[in-house]
């Protein structure tokens, strides 16, 4: 099985919007505000009726800064398998101290479990060098496991976790570094 990154422009952005409405159902258990409103879409209000214009709307920033954003498409042999959204701290709020946050991220259900996720986010690690931050809700408790893991592997042990209140609301929170290429 070959898990890769691939960088992905405005030309392939439609690969990761229509894998979107996917992660916004599974992220849904850990948020009470994404609620389905009256078009049955989540998180939006209801100025945008159909699945495309909302998908649009909420993730077309991700290809308008190379500089700072970062979208990944997850590819396992070839094939889309999710998505790992870096971005750079210029795009972050001001109460973020990292060079590098992974924003969104997700893989699809039947590339769980096949260490499809940590190969993915551990080539995004690498691909930036710099201090990373990587959060979950506190009540995700198969995210913090995975990070924990995953992070801890990756850092070999030399990392941060803590529940903070954090500019995206309550929060876990891991912090290390990478020194990049390690993996690669």
């Amino acid at each position: 099985m070959n898990v890769e990154l691939k960088l992905t422009d405005r030309q392939d952005a439609y690969v990761v919007q229509n894998l979107w409405p996917l992660y916004r159902h599974d992220v849904s258990e850990f948020d009470a505000s994404f609620v389905a409103n009256r078009h049955g879409l989540f998180d939006c209000g209801d100025r945008l009726p159909t699945l495309a214009e909302h998908t649009q709307h909420e993730t077309a920033r991700w290809w308008t800064d190379p500089a700072a954003l970062f979208p990944y498409l997850i590819l396992v042999d070839g094939r889309p398998a999710g998505f790992n959204l870096v971005a750079a701290r210029s795009s972050l709020p001001a109460g973020i101290d990292a060079d590098f946050v992974v924003h969104e991220f997700f893989v699809l259900h039947a590339h769980r479990g096949r260490k499809v996720a940590e190969r993915a986010a551990v080539l995004g690690f690498d691909a930036h060098p710099g201090s990373w931050e990587v959060v979950t809700w506190p009540t995700h408790t198969r995210a913090i496991h995975f990070w924990r893991r995953t992070v801890s592997g990756y850092a070999a042990g030399e990392y941060r976790e803590d529940e903070v209140d954090h500019p995206w609301g309550r929060r876990v929170a891991f912090r290390f570094e990478s020194r990049g290429g390690q993996d690669a």
